[in-house]
């Protein structure tokens, strides 16, 4: 089926401003991402040579090593493709959910995907700091071991400088996302090749269990289940598909650019992570881990690679966790923006501003930084306290995919009541279906195992806070929703007049024709 018959948006590079405005709103972003910027973002977002690091512990001191390599991650390239604008999948609950419930439905995607990507950024710049600190204790042979106060500051020092970055122009920051992807990779590979070279013997693990081996550690008495606990660290690397998304507005040929570089950085994503993990794994047999810095990843490092190896690839992958703080930034400015411009915030005219120098949303990416010290803050009084906000990202995050996925399915492939004109990457009705029903129900399968605790019998120092404060969260949306928001937000509105719609709808398909008239030899 071509993109003629299914009624999507063609971009040709010059009707991206066109095909925007055929969604109802204008260019204010400047485009400056090209297909090597935007993949290397979409790479950059996941992190995985960083990602896997700050989650590791979790299935490797609740299962062993099975439960660290079979993972599963799906994506929403679908929709970024048929609605490439910085509000990701929020703003397309604009398009596949009924017009009667699509304020409420669009608040709670809102709300749950904005805050789920502020404690996503905020919990990898805080993994960022305790790497920073980690550092030190392998510098000085643990006689350094931070306190509390010393990972708050690290980390409040990280965030200033990835607010001092994201307040560059869009050509800035395409520039710099370029070279992303080969430090992310190289970092990998580097890990990778050093951790088999400079092993010994002794710490090598059999093949066998590398795959097999279960080690219950959990205080549950289900091996499976233990092993299920494990999928926290592939739901937090594999996360925030729709970053790129959110960049939309900002990428030359976004409908096509968007969902390539998504399918293309969780299938690279995907395949890393299992070499990285294995590798890990394997050069662990014997260890006692976490170790003195209280991850088990830098002490597997310490222990085959000697203090000066460790400290050298703890290096780059502290800058790789820098990229990964940077590019989500990027991305979560970009939602506040686009829920802002929509009406959906507190002093929505400000948060929507857009700098008139550097024409990105300034007021947007500092809130976020604020927020997000608040919010380390928290490491002060007890580090139970700051990781329990922290567990909102994935969960909140995939609620707010699953969501409009969900309508989707429904309202335009089931009941048909509303038109889905899908964008150049289009998986048809029936594949579309099915993979759209997939994804709900993994998305609740997996809901339900990362809300557990980790740890049997549950204190209030391993207890998992997931559950509490994304039901807290949800509550209080709605609460306000029904309260007082429901007389004054409409949801994803646009910002021009119908007229200007009809106008750009005219230019795109004026330009689509050319595109498609035969050339005269």
């Amino acid at each position: 089926m071509t993109a003629k018959d299914t009624g999507s948006i063609k971009s040709d590079g010059n009707s991206d401003a066109a095909d925007l405005a055929r969604l109802g709103y204008r260019q204010e972003f400047l485009r400056e991402f090209g297909s090597l910027a935007t993949l290397s973002f979409a790479f950059s977002i996941m992190g995985v040579a960083a990602s896997i690091p700050s989650t590791f512990d979790t299935p490797m001191l609740s299962a062993g090593p099975a439960s660290v390599v079979w993972t599963i991650a799906l994506s929403i390239a679908e929709i970024i493709s048929a609605y490439p604008i910085s509000g990701g999948l929020y703003t397309a609950s604009k398009f596949v959910v009924p017009a009667a419930q699509m304020p409420l439905v669009s608040w709670i995607t809102g709300w749950l995907n904005m805050l789920g990507q502020i404690a996503g950024f905020a919990s990898s710049d805080f993994a960022c700091a305790r790497m920073v600190a980690a550092i030190g204790t392998l510098a000085t042979d643990g006689d350094y071991q931070p306190t509390a106060g010393a990972i708050v500051g690290i980390y409040a020092g990280i965030l200033l400088l990835h607010g001092i970055i994201n307040t560059s122009s869009t050509r800035f920051m395409a520039l710099v996302t370029q070279s992303f992807v080969f430090v992310n990779f190289g970092t990998v590979v580097a890990v990778v090749i050093a951790l088999f070279a400079a092993s010994p013997a002794e710490n090598r693990m059999p093949a066998a269990d590398i795959f097999t081996s279960v080690n219950n550690m959990t205080g549950w008495n289900s091996d499976a289940l233990a092993v299920m606990l494990g999928l926290l660290s592939v739901c937090w690397t594999m996360t925030d598909y729709d970053a790129t998304g959110h960049i939309a507005e900002e990428t030359h040929k976004a409908s096509i650019r968007g969902p390539v570089s998504i399918i293309v950085a969780v299938a690279g994503t995907g395949v890393l992570g299992l070499i990285l993990n294995i590798a890990y794994i394997a050069c662990s047999n014997g260890l006692n881990l976490p170790g003195a810095t209280g991850m088990s990843t830098i002490e597997i490092l310490y222990q085959n690679l000697g203090k000066s190896g460790a400290i050298v690839l703890l290096v780059c992958i502290v800058i790789v966790t820098n990229f990964i703080g940077i590019s989500a930034l990027q991305a979560n400015s970009r939602m506040v923006f686009a829920f802002a411009r929509d009406g959906g915030l507190p002093f929505s005219g400000y948060f929507s501003r857009i700098d008139k120098r550097l024409q990105v949303p300034v007021n947007a990416v500092w809130v976020i930084i604020v927020i997000s010290l608040l919010m380390g803050l928290l490491n002060l009084a007890s580090s139970t306290a700051v990781n329990a906000i922290f567990s909102l990202a994935t969960v909140a995050m995939d609620w707010s995919y699953s969501i409009p996925i969900m309508y989707k399915a429904y309202y335009c492939h089931v009941a048909k009541t509303q038109e889905f004109t899908p964008g150049p990457f289009y998986m048809g009705p029936r594949v579309g279906l099915a993979v759209n029903i997939i994804a709900v129900l993994w998305t609740a399968f997996v809901s339900c195992i990362l809300v557990l605790p980790t740890v049997m019998p549950v204190n209030d120092l391993n207890m998992n806070y997931a559950s509490v404060i994304t039901v807290g969260t949800l509550f209080l949306s709605l609460v306000w929703f029904y309260v007082d928001a429901h007389r004054w937000y409409r949801g994803p509105r646009g910002n021009i007049g119908e007229d200007a719609v009809a106008a750009a709808a005219a230019e795109a398909d004026a330009k689509d024709a050319v595109a498609d008239s035969p050339v005269a030899v």
